[in-house]
């Protein structure tokens, strides 16, 4: 056993350019304990073995690998979601898309069909199924191994029941019309200088094309085929994009600002 103190533990933190709350973060998860119960403690008792490993995660730290491709989990609306390098970490500008739906489908209890369209970890569908209880939801992606973790996250919070998981280009392998269609695209400009920790999520949950939109101009021109007569797209934009340019029989019906007040997500209806 290693007795590892909190003098030692700050050291550390210096050795590796690490900052001493990410540090403890690494260490909550190697010893399986609350970060909050390890702020105030004195020394902490490692094994060998469990040593080894926070070093080595020290060190993938240090190289700007996120603290969720480390410790394979990551927040969204409050509960934590696994992660893995072949799935985009879930943002918190994300929820914006959650909050969306909740003002548009305010009762809970609704029997909603859900279609997560490029579901990643499944962060999207498997928040409203958790919010609307009766509700069901087929997850798509391109991506086979990040369907599996969407897969493993709907068993984890309990609506794998309420689930369906199909490998599909967009909407190639998808059938049936659905009350709801959320998706969060990738929307960067495949040029753009994109700092050293956001590559390491797979490029193909990131870039889209010279301006970004190739993923919207796939997308778009065939979500009314899949909406039924009053369903609705819940869809995220990136910074200054106008999807309402891009031709489809579809209306835009309000954005929504994030936290730092940017305009991340839309709303758009069938044309009538």
């Amino acid at each position: 056993m290693i007795n590892l103190s909190n003098q030692r533990l700050k050291q550390l933190s210096i050795e590796y350019g690490v900052s001493h709350h990410e540090t403890l973060l690494l260490l909550s998860n190697i010893l399986k304990q609350e970060y909050s119960k390890l702020f105030f403690t004195k020394s902490y008792q490692l094994s060998d073995e469990n040593y080894e490993k926070f070093i080595l995660n020290l060190s993938r730290r240090s190289k700007c690998e996120p603290i969720a491709k480390i410790v394979g989990e990551k927040e969204f609306y409050g509960v934590k979601f696994k992660t893995t390098q072949d799935t985009l970490d879930p943002r918190p500008e994300t929820e914006t898309l959650i909050e969306l739906v909740r003002e548009y489908y305010p009762n809970t209890l609704q029997q909603l069909k859900i279609l997560d369209l490029g579901a990643g970890t499944g962060c999207i569908g498997i928040t409203l199924l958790k919010l609307y209880v009766n509700a069901s939801c087929c997850f798509v992606d391109i991506s086979p191994n990040a369907l599996d973790v969407a897969k493993k996250n709907a068993q984890i919070h309990k609506v794998d029941t309420q689930s369906q998981f199909i490998v599909s280009n967009w909407f190639q392998n998808v059938n049936g019309d659905f009350d709801v269609i959320v998706s969060n695209p990738p929307y960067v400009e495949t040029e753009y200088p994109l700092d050293k920790s956001t590559l390491y999520d797979p490029a193909i949950a990131l870039f889209a094309g010279a301006d970004g939109m190739d993923a919207y101009r796939a997308i778009l021109p065939s979500v009314s085929k899949y909406l039924r007569p009053d369903g609705l797209l819940f869809i995220e934009i990136g910074f200054c994009q106008q999807i309402d340019k891009i031709t489809s029989d579809l209306r835009l019906l309000c954005t929504k600002k994030d936290l730092s007040q940017i305009n991340r997500a839309c709303v758009l209806k069938r044309l009538q």
